[in-house]
């Protein structure tokens, strides 16, 4: 039972870190939240991702398409 919980962390670990490089955000804080969190992580990457994403753009830009 302890396994498939630390493989299920480490895997988690490993596709937020490479979710966090293809995002162009710090891919070890991600990776190491990820092993911490577990699949719980995701949503603080996705709202991170989207924060950084806003703050990329500036203020009073609209983006069409995304």
């Amino acid at each position: 039972m302890v396994l498939f919980v630390v493989a299920g962390l480490l895997l988690s670990s490993l596709v937020m870190g490479n979710l966090a490089f293809r995002a162009g955000l710090g891919v070890k804080r991600w990776a190491f939240i990820g092993l911490l969190c577990g699949p719980f992580g995701y949503p603080l990457l996705s709202t991170h991702k989207r924060f950084a994403w806003k703050k990329a753009q500036g203020r009073g830009n609209v983006n069409i398409g995304l």
